[in-house]
């Protein structure tokens, strides 16, 4: 329906809200709380920013309203505090003077979603409520359809990944024990979760082009010949031709593609250097030659973790990233760290 100034409003969506209103002026907050007690679910309302910020924390409402000045503690102290405080993000819409410049550029730099001037016009405010509660609610919509695309990605990666260690019963578990250092040195370096999160199942099935080849060379117990060597080389493009049609939210066709280079442009497939790999393939690739070398294979026994320090140590800044390097010893220096359990 629409309001007095022609504003087109979901009545049975501002229903559904609950609104916290913050003003120290009593005969202020009686008017308006009356005035939106009318429109929206649920009123919360306090008398000061800590007032506030205690109400917030008790009723967790989908939008906040405030005055800025106000004894105790000012609105923006409170919204600063509130957007500090929440993963979530929650509209903070400030009610402030036009002679307020001072605090409006406050405003901006906490991150207020919107502002109402003075004298307060109710049709604007509660336009205000609408399109922030909207604009947020539309945002966690996308956020759960998201999140249920990546937990569909990361079954199927699971599924395959699997699939791909049936296939070579010497090596069962490395892509996991990969996927764990990867990880691990990810987070050392101080990488965000969601990238983070990308390293994690990109790892986990970096040889998804083994797939291709023959199984009898994969498991062969003898030092394998060049040729033999030469179409082992080959699954790292074909890992990335397998995923290249897929729309993954992070270079996972890339990390596959790109794990088997090196920073001096010795590796393969295609000979990249330096910043040309992608960063996340740098980190699979550390966390790849480290577990390969401390692990069994069918041609040799386990070289050890100490063997394994000593290669990438050796080799830091010409075959490896030395901030990858650095990372990965680190994580390997942590007692408490035991990526092949």
């Amino acid at each position: 329906m629409e309001n007095e100034a022609g504003l087109d409003i979901d009545i049975h969506f501002m229903k559904t809200l609950s609104v916290l209103y913050v003003e120290d002026e009593e005969e202020v907050r009686e008017l308006l709380s009356r005035f939106l007690m009318r429109w929206v679910g649920v009123l919360h309302t306090a008398a000061n920013g800590q007032e506030g910020i205690r109400a917030f924390a008790e009723y967790n409402p989908d939008v906040v309203v405030t005055d800025i000045k106000m004894p105790v503690m000012d609105g923006l102290e409170m919204a600063s505090s509130i957007k500090s405080s929440t993963r979530e993000e929650v509209p903070i819409i400030v009610i402030t003077a036009h002679s307020e410049q001072d605090y409006f550029i406050r405003a901006i730099e906490i991150g207020v979603d919107r502002y109402v001037i003075k004298p307060v016009n109710t049709d604007t405010l509660l336009g205000a409520i609408y399109k922030s509660a909207k604009a947020s609610a539309q945002t966690r919509e996308l956020e759960r359809a998201r999140q249920t695309v990546v937990e569909t990605l990361e079954q199927t990666i699971a599924v395959v990944s699997r699939a791909i260690e049936s296939r070579d019963p010497y090596t069962d578990g490395h892509q996991k024990r990969v996927s764990l250092l990867a990880v691990a040195i990810a987070e050392e370096m101080g990488m965000a979760p969601d990238v983070i999160n990308g390293i994690r199942l990109g790892s986990l099935i970096h040889d998804v082009g083994k797939i291709r080849i023959p199984a009898e060379i994969l498991t062969n117990p003898r030092k394998l010949s060049s040729v033999e060597m030469d179409i082992i080389r080959t699954h790292s493009q074909a890992g990335h031709d397998i995923l290249a049609g897929a729309e993954f939210p992070w270079p996972v066709a890339r990390m596959v593609l790109e794990h088997h280079e090196r920073m001096d442009g010795s590796g393969y497939p295609n000979g990249l250097a330096g910043e040309h790999i992608c960063l996340e393939a740098r980190i699979i690739c550390i966390a790849d030659v480290v577990e390969s070398m401390a692990s069994f294979r069918p041609y040799r026994p386990a070289l050890g973790i100490e063997q394994a320090v000593e290669e990438i140590r050796t080799n830091r800044g010409s075959l490896y990233d030395e901030n990858v390097v650095d990372a990965c010893i680190k994580v390997l220096e942590k007692s408490d760290y035991k990526f092949w359990d």
